[in-house]
Parts: C-alpha cells; sequence; structure tokens
C-alpha cells in the first residue's frame, strides 16, 4: 500500500485577483501530511502552484497521477483556487483560465470527477477549497449523511462548498482550509488519537457550518470496509486526547483610554467636546517622540483621521498647547471636525450578481468582512468587478478601505484596545457604518477568538430607519 498526494495552489492568475493564502493552505497541508508518524513519504507528495500552475500541466500531473496508479494505491488529491460556474458546469480555474473561453482554458471539475472514477487505485481522497467545488461530486454514487460511520476503502470527494456557493478565504486560510489543517493537527481526532475520513469531515463540516450560513460542505463517497486512517497523532507526555491547556481569557469591549490621530496613536488622560465639532485630547507627560510628531502633523496643516471611543472622525489640528510645571508636561491637542465633504450623502447602489440581488446594506457587510478578516470575492465578469469596486471604493469614503485590518494591526504589535480603536476608525470613516453599538473581541492567550459587531448603516432618508449590521464571528488570529 503507496500513499501518494497531489497538492494543488493556484495562487496567481494571468486574468483575475491572485490568492496568496492558497500557499499557505498547501504548505500546511503539506506539512501535516509528512508530519511523523506519517503514512506519506516525501518523495510520493507533489506540489504545483505559481505560473507552473497551468492548464496543460495540471491536467497531465491529474491524468498521470491517477490513470498510473496502482490497485494499492491510496491517493490524496487537494486543490486550492478559483473556481468558476459556467453554464451550469464547474470549472477549477488554472494560471491561465479565461472567463469567456472556459472550456478550452480551464478544468472541467467533471473531468477531475471522472479521472478518481476510473482510476484503479483502491482509495482516493479529494479535498477542494474552491468556490463552486461542490458540482464536482454530482452523480457519485452514494452521497454520505452526517452521523454515519466511513469505512474502508473506495472513494470520497469532499468539497468546501455546493456549486452555487463561494468558498470564503480568512485569517490565511481559506475556511474549509483552516478546519482541515485543524483536524489533521488533532482536533478531529478520537480518543486513540486517529484520524478517519468520516472524523474529519465530520469535523469540518461542522466548524465550517457554525461560522458561515452561506457555505455548506459537501461529502460523497463509495466507502466500504474498515475505517480509513489518514494520520496519527502522537500524544504528548502527560496529555490526553480531549483536555485543553489553562487559557486566559480576556473581554476587550472598549478602545481604553487609546486614540488614533492619522498613524499616531496613544493614551490620552483627558478627552472633551467643548461646543460641536471641536475636540480636545489632553497628554499628561508624553514621550518627546509623541510631542515632536504632533507639531509636525500640526505644521503640516494636513487632514487626519481621529478615532477615539466609538466615535471616528476627520479633523486638522487647530493649536497644541504645551504647559509645564517642575516635572510634570500637559500637552492639550485641539481639533475641529472638517464637516461632511458634501451637504448631501448619497445613498448607495445595489447590484445584482448571478442572478442574486445585492442591497447596498449586503455589500455593506461584504466590506465589514473585508476589513475585519480580509475576505476576497472571485472576480470574472463585470458584475463582479463592480462588486468589487462598490466595497473597496465605497461612495461616501473618508478614508481609505484597509482589507484585513485586525490581522495586519496585530502582527504590528498593536494592543487589543488599539486594534480595535483603528477598526472603529475604518468602519466609520469608510461610510459603511454611522454608529457602533458595540464592537467585542474575545481572546484567549493573547488570540482573538471571537468578534462581536452591532452598528448602524448611514440614515438616507427620515421616515426610513437604519439598518443594524451584526457580526458574531468565531476566528483564530
Amino acid at each position: 500500500m503507496v500513499y501518494k498526494a497531489l497538492l494543488i495552489a493556484v495562487d496567481q492568475y494571468l486574468n483575475t485577483s491572485p490568492l496568496p493564502n492558497t500557499v499557505n493552505d498547501v504548505s500546511e497541508i503539506k506539512r501535516l501530511l509528512l508530519e511523523p508518524p506519517s503514512f506519506f513519504k516525501k518523495e510520493n507528495v507533489e506540489v504545483f502552484q505559481g505560473n507552473i500552475a497551468k492548464r496543460n500541466i495540471l491536467h497531465s500531473a491529474l491524468t498521470s497521477f491517477f490513470e498510473d496508479a496502482s490497485p494499492n494505491d491510496i491517493l490524496f488529491l487537494f486543490w486550492a483556487g478559483h473556481g468558476f460556474l459556467h453554464n451550469n458546469e464547474g470549472y477549477f480555474v488554472p494560471f491561465d483560465g479565461d472567463a469567456y473561453n472556459p472550456e478550452d482554458s480551464m478544468i472541467k471539475m467533471t473531468d477531475v470527477r471522472d479521472l478518481i472514477d476510473h482510476t484503479i487505485a483502491s482509495t482516493v481522497l479529494a479535498f477542494f477549497d474552491t468556490c463552486h467545488s461542490g458540482a464536482i461530486a454530482r452523480n457519485i454514487q452514494h452521497e454520505m449523511v452526517r452521523g454515519l460511520e466511513v469505512k474502508g476503502s473506495g472513494k470520497v470527494l469532499i468539497a468546501a462548498c455546493t456549486s452555487n456557493q463561494w468558498a470564503w478565504d480568512r485569517n490565511g486560510h481559506g475556511a474549509f482550509t483552516d478546519y482541515l489543517i485543524r483536524g489533521l493537527e488533532g482536533e478531529a481526532a478520537d480518543a486513540n488519537g486517529e484520524i478517519d475520513v468520516y472524523n474529519l469531515y465530520s469535523y469540518v463540516s461542522k466548524k465550517v457550518a457554525e461560522e458561515f450560513k452561506d457555505q455548506t460542505p459537501v461529502m460523497k463517497s463509495t466507502l466500504t470496509g474498515k475505517p480509513l486512517l489518514l494520520k496519527r497523532v502522537v500524544k504528548r507526555e502527560g496529555q490526553s486526547f480531549g483536555t485543553s491547556p489553562a487559557i486566559e481569557t480576556k473581554i476587550v469591549n472598549s478602545s481604553g483610554a487609546y486614540f488614533w490621530l492619522g498613524d499616531l496613536t496613544c493614551e490620552y488622560d483627558e478627552y472633551r467636546e467643548p461646543k460641536a465639532g471641536t475636540y480636545e485630547l489632553v497628554l499628561k507627560n508624553p514621550d518627546s517622540k509623541t510631542e515632536r510628531t504632533l507639531k509636525l502633523m500640526q505644521q503640516n496643516s494636513g487632514q487626519y483621521a481621529l478615532s477615539v471611543r466609538n466615535f471616528a472622525d476627520m479633523v486638522t489640528i487647530e493649536n497644541i498647547r504645551v504647559e509645564s510645571q517642575k516635572e510634570d508636561t500637559t500637552v492639550t491637542i485641539t481639533l475641529v471636525s472638517l464637516g461632511d465633504y458634501s451637504s448631501f450623502t448619497f445613498p448607495e447602489m445595489s447590484i445584482n450578481l448571478m442572478g442574486k440581488r445585492l442591497s447596498a446594506d449586503d455589500i455593506a457587510m461584504l466590506r465589514v468582512r473585508r476589513i475585519l478578516f480580509g475576505e476576497e470575492l472571485p472576480r470574472y465578469d463585470h458584475s463582479s468587478v463592480l462588486l468589487e469596486s462598490m466595497i473597496i471604493n465605497p461612495s461616501n469614503a473618508k478614508i481609505q478601505v484597509i482589507s484585513n485590518l485586525l490581522r495586519i494591526l496585530k502582527e504590528k504589535g498593536y494592543t487589543m484596545e488599539q486594534i480595535r480603536g483603528k477598526v472603529v476608525e475604518q468602519l466609520i470613516l469608510t461610510g459603511t457604518l454611522q454608529e457602533i453599538e458595540d464592537l467585542t473581541f474575545v481572546v484567549e492567550n493573547g488570540v482573538i477568538k471571537k468578534v462581536c459587531l452591532q452598528g448602524y448603516r448611514p440614515k438616507y432618508y427620515a421616515n426610513v430607519e437604519p439598518t443594524k449590521i451584526e457580526i458574531n464571528e468565531s476566528v483564530n488570529i
């Protein structure tokens, strides 16, 4: 019995947006497959990524992988990249895929399914983290019902979503692959530390469904016989499966005493609004670098984004007053609001995409998820390109949309309170939300595990109440 793996990460494209997270996906899958104790040997694990992931190369690799197999081989296929649906036909998109000519430039999901059907290998395990990947599972003999035990040899296809759904990305991985990795690392292991294909699917499917209501993994199989093991997990000394180390939990539901003014962030001692549109921040004994930065900002006469508590506005620095008494220095910053750029706030547009109407509020939710988690959308036709533009270039924005803000700021070493303040700035000054009712991070051992948001969209009409935006998201940032 020989275990062989073909891992495909289509991270670069000639004709559409790149998917750099797919390289992370494949690197982690490869590491986990080869990590001892393993059934896979390095020489039997092949990886395709970058500009070598062209249609002809991938088609040839897939054909030889399945047609040259021996009866006792166990084949593991993983594909991460864009998926495309055209005339109800699902396609995997290679590096040189062209949405205007999918039949000649892409790989039909049914062609890959046929290769799996006809191979003489005893067992095939195939995982697809692409949009519309559920199309590959059509017409397989048996659909797995959750709750049944998967046994023995045969063929299993697990897709990230149904044929008419998108597969979401976040936290440096596709969501489907993220849970696949966690499952292979041991979270899908049984009491003996062993992972069979059913336990893995059950774990991944449950986790993805809990996180995304509009992404449903699909499993089809023809398995028979005893359970098929994917990987054994070795217990560390003194540990057993089902136990966890001590967890220190922190709830961050305010920005504390931190403020942001442009790229400057530090703590204030007092904050007040002496009159409408005027704000004062009082700093006690700020360091010399902060003082110099503030003076340079005032000299430049620039316009800056201000974020404090649950509030954000565009301001100019009217005055900086420094008072020194013995060993104490007090700096008072007076800021003046720029007000609205125009006397009228434009209602945002809706759009029709793949036969589905997305309202301005739907697009705002996509923008919130882009800002918080960096979620990308596949782009193939004119309507999806327009949708992408509406997400990153909102009509009433006062600042540029920043994607994947939580991860970017955390990697730069900012505190959770500082990160929260910057998120407030992004959500309000991009015109996405007008008011934030609640923004809470649940942090475990320094890792953001949950993000809760409740806020209201701008009110465009006096007789129409603003829409409430809510997020309750499990993450790992």
